[in-house]
């Protein structure tokens, strides 16, 4: 019985809390006052214009037969 009390508790504080965080963050997005979050140490830096991690050029691999 109390942990459904917890629950219940914790899920109306939790509702609560995101309803104004969504607000806020959507008051900020009207205003355009939303600006990215700063670069953190752990990120490495971002890659050379053309240097993407994804390519969309096929290349052929030396060890493989042509198809």
């Amino acid at each position: 019985m109390f942990k459904s009390f917890e629950r219940v508790v914790l899920s109306a504080g939790m509702t609560v809390i995101a309803f104004f965080i969504e607000r806020r963050l959507l008051k900020a997005l009207k205003r355009g006052s939303v600006e990215p979050a700063p670069r953190t140490a752990g990120e490495s830096e971002p890659p050379e214009p053309g240097q993407g991690l994804l390519s969309t050029t096929s290349q052929k691999v030396p060890d493989q037969p042509d198809r």
